[in-house]
């Protein structure tokens, strides 16, 4: 009775999965590509991935894109629970720790519904402690910086000894490409 069982079970699974054929996964076609290493002759059959704005690394991404979307398109609801309960855990509206170096103290803060940091000063009170009434001063605000862009990493250097200038480095390509900038805090000019 219980091998009958069995079987019919197996029948029931087997007739149900006859019409949910899965798509193939995309497989990046081999191409040769010869390189010298130390004297030695070596073939990276991938390497035209390299060419990130080539037309056939573009179908073959948008192909893998494809298939990652089919196959996990049934974790969608799952996914959404997860970011909305993970983003009600978040302070959205924050203040960084605020340190001082010379005659200001320095911070970032995060606003709701922006996707970066601010970054700010303000002076330091008289007894040199965080005065929270001063003045703040905007150094860089990456949600402006970053309209129009696809992508934006910013990474703040320091302030020169004077305290007029800050250094900072921007990557717009998401490959650490960084472009230095030296900001006059003066004038505001970049």
């Amino acid at each position: 009775m219980k091998r009958a069982l069995g079987l019919i079970f197996l029948l029931i699974v087997c007739i149900g999965s006859i019409g949910a054929v899965e798509p193939a996964a995309p497989v990046a076609p081999q191409k040769d590509h010869f390189s010298v290493w130390h004297g030695e002759k070596v073939n990276d059959p991938w390497f035209w991935l390299r060419e990130k704005g080539s037309v056939d690394v573009l179908a073959y991404l948008n192909a893998e894109n494809g298939y990652t979307e089919k196959m996990t398109s049934g974790l969608n609801p799952f996914v959404d629970t997860l970011y909305r309960e993970m983003l009600g855990r978040m302070k959205q509206t924050d203040l960084s720790v605020p340190w001082r170096f010379g005659r200001y103290y320095y911070y970032n803060r995060t606003v709701e519904g922006q996707q970066y940091p601010i970054y700010c000063r303000k002076a330091a009170a008289v007894d040199m402690g965080f005065a929270e009434q001063a003045m703040e001063e905007i150094l860089l605000d990456q949600n402006e910086m970053a309209k129009g862009l696809k992508f934006l990493s910013l990474y703040m250097g320091s302030v020169s000894s004077d305290e007029q200038k800050l250094l900072f480095c921007t990557d717009t390509t998401g490959f650490r490409q960084y472009s230095l900038f030296v900001k006059d805090l003066v004038n505001g000019q970049v």
